[in-house]
């Protein structure tokens, strides 16, 4: 039976036969044999997410003392949900759509100009391999949403990945940990698997520790998410010095440390504990303004205005959270989590992490409010009736809805009995739910419903004509601002022309 892997634009692609795979084993054993005769380094990046596909493109593309150190080979698994992105990537066109212009430009550049980027799906390429960066998903699974403290690591597919590295890499190549990992797992889970494998392949340990490294990303998808890379500050550390070394050399090469000069922790789990805090500071803050969000809805406050006051300290309350739709992508909504697993099951602690976690459970129920909203301005009675979503992915200005709030909305909406519609120009399927169409048109979206829910602060949503908005929706609709993403003005207007209109964090709403 023929598998394929299809990708978000609706092409298809043939997984790969034994026969195929065989050829193309051929085919990249000569390239890099060609390369390294070149005098090139061999970097290979396990994972072609939205970290590991640009972080490919940005390896490829640095230069030092005018020349191009490296090359790079992605590689991914050849199942149907991952393995279309390696035809994708190796015409020379990004897995994915972003806003910076520069994504289309690097991924161009590396693999049909410069030729020093390709993707494959060959294992064989670790023994080939100087560097090796990790960048796999390593995902947390919650069995009820509200209740994080029962979630688990799947930890399992990450071991085995770095076992098939283990099996391979030569003694003398450097194992960068990026993916997003619990506290304690360079040293307790990845040190352990990969010497058990240098044993197994008759390696003395004494003279060949692994090389192993970790160091996080702070990549932003949206404007800059190339520069998110390349210019931002790292933090990293290793488990021994030769591994230091490597790990030190490499970022200042990849990254213009110059101006964002890394950080060295004392050990992996320092690194990766940082990584965890930053990620959890962020949930909380963000959970931490709910409970205000609830207080000046009720009072009648602009809590935007509000916390614009406030930011005017620089320093201490300058990054104060606003209130928001909920919380989706692939770090706030589980990193919390991973410190909370690793304090259980790797440290053996009694002492849990219970605000961080609860943080999770409240951003994860966060749209429910905005479903409360919604059921309000109808008077509870939305059967039967079309309910406009804008907005599918997680942030503005990109396509990537991983863990996007909107499914618990579009869920909420439609066991209400009514008709949720999705509506995203960037986004084109939703993660993790395929079941859920979302529509490009805004036209057609808009079109004859009985409200409108703007969740997402896209451009596009910011600048609609609000003439056009009323032109298409049904007379005595309902606005919902779940995001900040309508002026006072426009809010007015809504108001003026018989809508029910409601905000999250706009209690002043009602005196427009």
């Amino acid at each position: 039976m023929i598998s394929f892997s299809i990708d978000p634009e609706g092409n298809k692609y043939k997984i790969p036969d034994k026969d195929e795979t065989y050829i193309e084993f051929k085919k990249i054993k000569d390239i890099i044999d060609g390369e390294k005769k070149n005098g090139k380094k061999i970097v290979v990046i396990q994972g072609l997410g939205f970290v590991g596909a640009v972080m490919a493109t940005v390896v490829a593309d640095c230069r030092v003392n005018d020349t191009h150190p490296y090359f790079v080979i992605g590689v991914d698994l050849p199942i149907p949900n991952s393995f279309w992105k390696i035809p994708v990537i190796n015409s020379g066109k990004s897995p994915f759509l972003a806003k910076d212009p520069e994504i289309e430009k690097i991924f161009n550049r590396t693999v049909n100009e410069k030729k020093n980027l390709i993707t494959t799906w060959i294992p064989e390429v670790y023994s080939d391999a100087d560097i090796v960066i990790v960048d796999i998903n390593l995902d947390v699974n919650k069995t009820e949403i509200g209740r994080a403290e029962n979630s688990s690591v799947e930890i399992k597919s990450f071991e085995n990945a770095i076992n098939i590295i283990g099996k391979y890499i030569n003694t003398d190549s450097l194992i960068l940990i990026e993916t997003t990992v619990p506290p304690g797992t360079t040293e307790n889970i990845v040190k352990p698997i990969v010497e058990k494998c240098f044993i197994q392949r008759g390696i003395d340990l004494l003279k060949n520790p692994p090389l192993i490294a970790h160091s996080y990303e702070r990549v932003m998808p949206g404007d800059d998410y190339v520069n998110s890379i390349k210019r931002m500050w790292r933090t990293f550390s290793a488990t021994n010095k030769e591994a230091s070394l490597k790990a030190r050399e490499f970022l200042s090469n990849i990254i213009d440390t110059k101006t964002y000069p890394p950080c060295e922790l004392r050990t992996p789990t320092d690194s990766e504990l940082a990584k965890i805090l930053e990620n959890s500071y962020r949930a909380m803050n963000i959970a931490f303004i709910y409970e205000w969000t609830l207080l000046a809805e009720d009072i009648g406050i602009n809590l935007f205005e509000v916390i614009d006051s406030i930011k005017v300290r620089k320093g201490t309350h300058d990054n104060m959270m606003y209130p928001g739709f909920g919380v989706g992508g692939y770090c706030l909504t589980k990193d919390p989590l991973l410190a909370h697993w690793a304090s259980k099951n790797i440290f053996k602690r009694e002492a849990h992490l219970e605000f961080s976690v609860k943080s999770v459970n409240v951003n994860d129920l966060m749209p429910h409010h905005t479903f409360d909203l919604l059921m309000n301005g109808m008077s509870n009675d939305i059967k039967r009736k079309k309910i406009t979503i804008l907005g599918a992915s997680y942030r503005k200005d990109v396509d990537d809805t991983r863990n996007s709030p909107t499914i618990t909305l579009y869920d909420d909406i439609k066991k209400a009995g009514g008709y949720p519609e999705i509506h995203d120009s960037y986004a084109k399927i939703m993660s993790q739910r395929p079941d859920i169409i979302i529509n490009c048109d805004i036209n057609s979206s808009l079109e004859n419903a009985s409200a409108v829910i703007f969740v997402v602060k896209h451009k596009e949503y910011e600048e609609l004509p609000i003439e056009k908005v009323i032109s298409k929706l049904r007379k005595n609709g309902c606005i919902i601002d779940a995001f900040n993403v309508l002026s006072d003005d426009k809010l007015a207007i809504f108001k003026k022309n018989g809508f029910k209109v409601l905000g999250v964090g706009k209690g002043h709403i009602k005196f427009l």
